[in-house]
């Protein structure tokens, strides 16, 4: 049985990888129609996202998670979905080296998906880094592959995670960054839970951060937990989901 599902973002590239992320399948398998190309408009005025239509074989279609990782203490479950390497000191499981294979299944796999994006200039750099596998991605278009908050770089690691492990007995989880944005991220999202924290305990009340997702909003949780000075919990639903940090 098939359905018909629509999918928007800012380009067709980006409703592409929403479309794909969101039914957990490849890129380059999907199906679909494009319904509008969108536009950007003019300084702003006029812009429109572009809309794609994707058919879905609801018989077949199923999304799989890769193995999950032990979640880290003091941190909501709803909270943990780490999409960036941390520092904490690697089990014995993910010390062991990943086999050849699983690296070359996962090159093939991006060279499909920079491919797809049109990044003819790209180039990739994968390797055990000890805790998690990395991917990174060197392109004149950084912008275009990590997206507008980097939603775009974090439905195709999702999805990379997803195709690599579907057959196979999860190793460690992979990690896609592009420029260097994961580790810029995650130190802007620490200096705001820093300057917020203060803030918090300056004025005696609660702040509220801007929505995040669950792994930016467990950067947060993390870097505050051993702030004596305030405590940290996540409030909302949905992609209005964010953290709250009120003095202790």
């Amino acid at each position: 049985m098939t359905s018909e599902r629509e999918f928007n973002a800012a380009t067709v590239e980006e409703a592409i990888v929403r479309a794909a992320a969101s039914l957990g399948t490849p890129v380059d398998e999907l199906t679909y129609e494009v319904m509008d190309s969108g536009s950007s408009g003019f300084m702003g005025i006029g812009a429109r996202d572009a809309r794609i239509m994707v058919t879905v074989n609801e018989s077949t279609n199923e999304i799989m998670d890769p193995q999950p990782e032990t979640p880290d203490p003091g941190v909501s479950d709803d909270d943990h979905e780490p999409q960036a390497p941390e520092s904490p000191e690697a089990d014995e499981e993910t010390q062991k080296t990943v086999p050849d294979e699983l690296l070359q299944e996962t090159r093939q796999y991006m060279e499909t998906v920079v491919g797809g994006l049109n990044l003819a200039d790209a180039r990739l750099d994968i390797y055990d880094a000890g805790d998690f596998v990395a991917v990174d991605v060197t392109t004149e278009e950084a912008g275009l592959f990590i997206g507008q908050k980097g939603e775009t770089i974090d439905a195709l690691q999702y999805l990379l995670n997803v195709a690599v492990y579907r057959d196979r007995p999860f190793a460690k989880r992979i990690i896609l960054d592009s420029e260097g944005y994961r580790q810029r991220r995650i130190e802007a999202l620490q200096g705001m839970a820093h300057r917020s924290a203060r803030r918090a305990v300056r004025e005696k009340r609660m702040i509220e951060l801007p929505p995040m997702n669950p792994a930016e909003r467990r950067v947060v949780h993390i870097f505050l937990k051993d702030n004596e000075r305030v405590t940290t919990a996540s409030d909302g639903a949905g992609d209005n989901r964010r953290v709250c940090i009120s003095p202790a």
